[in-house]
Parts: structure tokens; C-alpha cells; sequence
């Protein structure tokens, strides 16, 4: 009897666990099949679009920085053309001033007057020369005549800054660009960029001699104001009705053989070594060599490369500017052209962003439609 009691209560108490196991398994088997719908939701919405966001997104990459580039190759080599016909204009200048006789007889009677009223009589001859020219070419900002060795007799005519021109005169000789002159011997030079008060200048230099004797009677420079110059490789910047330098993103230099920076947009930046603003300057390093006969259309003289520009990754390409006038180079300049990455990138970016929010759409559509499921499911199984 005993023992039948406790059968009895030993069945009772298995079914009492049955029934209190059984909700359990239940719910756990519910909430393992409504997780497993939601990651298999989540793989077969997600994966595809994630997938084929990335490799669209990184292919618009490539084949926009490959555009690009051959875009600014493009716009670089029209750039250079106009830069060698401005740069053209003021070489012919020059030559024809120093292949002028009556110009060159005058020059001789103003470095070896004896008298003053010859002097006053050949600088006068002298001036008329010079604003004759001005004349004829309003981009020619004033002419220089620095006789060598009496500077007292040198004549400087401008459209400004005329004390500053002859202050110059007196300290010409410490520059770069008379060391330049001397040693190029008759050959045209381009000087580095001269502050004058609050602008910027570069002269045109050639030494003259008498064509009688040989002797040297001092240079000629034909000044050129920076801003003529900046204005040609940034047409993109100038030709807009409101110019914000803050918000300008690309934006072309010119530099030297040197390395110095000629002309930019950013006038704080003249006189600086290029790379004070460029990170890595060995792709350059080839076009510096002075080669008199190289043909300036070549390879070798232009390409393009990925560096850091005043810490933002940037495009830069690059163009060797010659010369229409002679023997192609006698500037020693060249074309630089600066394009953040990230402003290259801009459509490509939306594009990423774009397919990011679907992705986040579709991710919740899936997880709504996973418990949906589940939803239907666990109605079967209770």
C-alpha cells in the first residue's frame, strides 16, 4: 500500500516537471528560430547590397580618379599653351628691344655721357622707348634699364610703385635673378618672385651690350605683375562672380627651377620652397634638370601623383612650361595643378552614403519581416 503511494506521487510530480519544463523548451525553441530568421534575413538583404555597394564604390574610385587625371592633364597642357603665349608676348619684347639699333646706340650714349644735358637727352630717348611699348602691351607692367656699373644712370618707368623700382635697383645685384641674367649672357631669364610693397613682381632679364664693341652697357628687365599670371592658370577660380579663397579647393602654382613658388592664389605661399606645402616632392625631382634642347611635350616632363598637401591627401599634376620664343625653357617654370582627394571623390561619396541608407532600409524591413515569420511560426506551435 505504501508503495503504491508513492508511485503515485512520483508520477504526479514527473508530470507537475513535464509541465513546467515543457513552456520553456517552448519559448527557447521560439526565440533559437526567430534569431536564426533574423540573421538569415539580415545575410540574404544585406550581403548582396553591402557587396555590390563596395565593389561599384570602388570601381567609381578608380575610374574617377583615372578621369580626372586625364582631365587635368588635358586642362594643364591648355593652361601651358596660354601661359606661353602671354610669356611670348613680353619675350618678343625683349627682342625686339635688343635687336633694336637705335635702341641699343642710345643705351651706349647713356651709360658713357659725358655732360648732363647728353644723359637727360638719352634717358628722355630711353623712357619713350619703354612707354611706347607699354602702350602697345597694357599687361607690361614697367620697364627697367639698370646700367652697369654707374646705377645712377639706370631709368625705370612703371604703372606704380616707381620709388620702390629704384630702391630695387640699388640692391638688384644680391639677387638670384641678376647672378641668372649675367650667366645666361645675352639669353632671356626669368626671375623668382619680387615683393614691392604689398604685390608681387617678376622681370623679364636679358643683359645688353653695345653692338659696336661688345662691351656690356647693364640689363634690361620688362616687369611683369604675378597677378597677369595667377589669373591664366586659375581661369576656374577668377571667371566666378563671387571668389572665396576659403572655399577654394582646386587651385594651380607655378614654380621654379629652384623649387621657389612663383605665383599662386595664396599670396603668403610666393617666395616659399614648394615643398613647405607639399609632402612628397620626388616625382618632381626629374623636371628640375636644365635640358636646353628637350622636347617640353615628352613624359618626362609631365605626369601626376598622390601626396599630401598641406596635410589633405591630394592629387597633384604637373606640367614643364617652354618656351615659343627660341630654345623652348628659358622660364625654368613649371605647372602645378593641386586637387584634394576628397573633393575628387565628392559624387563617389554620395554614392557610398547612399548605398549605406539603403543598406540600414533594407536591414529594417528585414528584421521586421524575420519576426513577422517567427510571429506566424510560433502561432503552429503552440
Amino acid at each position: 500500500m505504501a508503495n503504491m503511494v508513492f508511485d503515485l506521487q512520483s508520477i504526479k510530480s514527473h508530470s507537475e516537471e513535464e509541465n513546467q519544463i515543457g513552456p520553456e523548451k517552448r519559448k527557447e525553441t521560439k526565440g533559437l528560430i526567430r534569431n536564426r530568421l533574423i540573421c538569415c534575413f539580415l545575410v540574404v538583404s544585406l550581403i548582396p547590397i553591402l557587396l555590390i555597394g563596395f565593389l561599384a564604390y570602388n570601381n567609381s574610385r578608380s575610374a574617377i580618379m583615372k578621369k580626372i587625371t586625364q582631365y587635368s592633364q588635358a586642362e594643364l597642357v591648355q593652361t601651358v599653351a596660354n601661359i606661353q603665349s602671354k610669356l611670348a608676348e613680353f619675350e618678343n619684347t625683349s627682342v625686339r628691344l635688343f635687336i633694336n639699333k637705335g635702341f641699343n646706340s642710345t643705351l651706349a650714349l647713356l651709360a658713357r655721357a659725358q655732360d648732363q644735358n647728353q644723359l637727360l637727352l638719352a634717358k628722355r630717348e630711353v623712357e619713350s622707348y619703354f612707354k611706347e611699348h607699354m602702350i602697345s602691351n597694357q599687361d607690361i607692367f614697367g620697364f627697367m634699364f639698370i646700367c652697369d656699373p654707374d646705377l645712377e644712370r639706370s631709368v625705370v618707368i612703371t604703372k606704380d610703385y616707381h620709388d620702390d623700382f629704384m630702391q630695387l635697383i640699388k640692391s638688384f645685384k644680391e639677387h638670384n635673378g641678376y647672378r641668372n641674367i649675367s650667366a645666361a649672357g645675352g639669353g632671356i631669364v626669368w626671375s623668382s618672385a619680387i615683393k614691392i610693397n604689398r604685390s608681387h613682381f617678376v622681370l623679364l632679364g636679358r643683359q645688353i651690350k653695345d653692338m659696336t664693341d661688345g662691351e656690356s652697357l647693364g640689363v634690361l628687365a620688362i616687369i611683369v605683375d604675378e597677378e597677369k599670371i595667377d589669373q591664366l592658370i586659375n581661369l576656374n577660380i577668377y571667371n566666378r562672380l563671387y571668389i572665396s579663397l576659403a572655399e577654394t579647393e582646386k587651385y594651380s602654382l607655378v614654380i621654379n627651377n629652384d623649387g621657389e613658388i612663383v605665383s599662386t592664389p595664396f599670396k603668403e605661399d610666393i617666395g616659399k620652397n614648394f615643398s613647405s606645402i607639399i609632402k612628397e616632392t620626388k616625382p618632381l625631382d626629374e623636371i628640375f634638370s636644365l635640358v636646353s634642347d628637350r622636347d617640353y611635350g615628352s613624359e618626362i616632363n609631365q605626369g601626376s601623383f598622390i601626396t599630401e598637401v598641406h596635410d589633405r591627401q591630394t592629387l597633384v599634376t604637373f606640367k614643364t612650361i617652354g618656351s615659343k620664343v627660341g630654345i623652348g625653357g628659358k622660364s625654368g617654370w613649371h605647372l602645378l595643378s593641386l586637387a584634394p582627394t576628397a573633393y575628387l571623390y565628392a559624387d563617389a561619396r554620395k554614392f557610398g552614403i547612399t548605398t549605406l541608407f539603403l543598406g540600414l532600409i533594407c536591414a529594417v524591413i528585414a528584421v521586421i519581416g524575420s519576426l513577422y515569420v517567427s510571429s506566424i511560426i510560433n502561432k503552429h506551435l503552440k
